[in-house]
């Protein structure tokens, strides 16, 4: 059984994110998203990238997660320690304009290498040899570039 919910608000993020004509379908006797959460974050985090008001903690929490990194190493890449990271994060400290945008621009350096690293995965020297060879046009994966969207 399937349907569609008019807004549907997602939680799984750390926030709320509104889902608009929500496809549902009934699993185990229970209505739950029918939707691909891979790209819902990838979605989520480019939108927050240009969002227009500050960063909340839990949005930066959010990007800081699905980019890989520690507070650590998070705090490296902006030259602060991993205590200022936490306390923005848990809104005990409040970013200045200009680390917020350097902030951005620093995820939206890391996610424009993760999208060229998606799209470059399945080419090996292998197979680069082996198209040379016969001529053969190069192939990529069809998922690869609709993850990378």
């Amino acid at each position: 059984m399937e349907k569609k919910k008019e807004t549907y608000t997602f939680t799984g993020l750390g926030f709320p994110v509104q889902i608009i004509d929500c496809p549902m379908k009934k699993n185990l006797g229970e209505w739950v998203i029918d939707i691909n959460l891979n790209a819902l974050q990838l979605w989520v985090f480019n939108e927050l990238i240009h969002k227009k008001s500050p960063l909340t903690g839990k949005e930066m929490r959010f990007m800081r997660k699905f980019m890989h990194l520690t507070t650590e190493s998070f705090g490296k890449r902006l030259d602060v320690s991993h205590a200022a990271v936490v306390k923005w994060e848990k809104e005990q400290a409040k970013l200045s304009s200009v680390q917020e945008i350097y902030i951005r621009m620093v995820f939206s350096e890391l996610l424009k290498n993760m999208e060229i690293n998606a799209i470059f995965k399945d080419i090996t020297p292998e197979t680069l040899s082996g198209a040379k060879e016969s001529n053969k046009p190069l192939m990529v994966n069809s998922e690869v570039l609709e993850d990378a969207v």
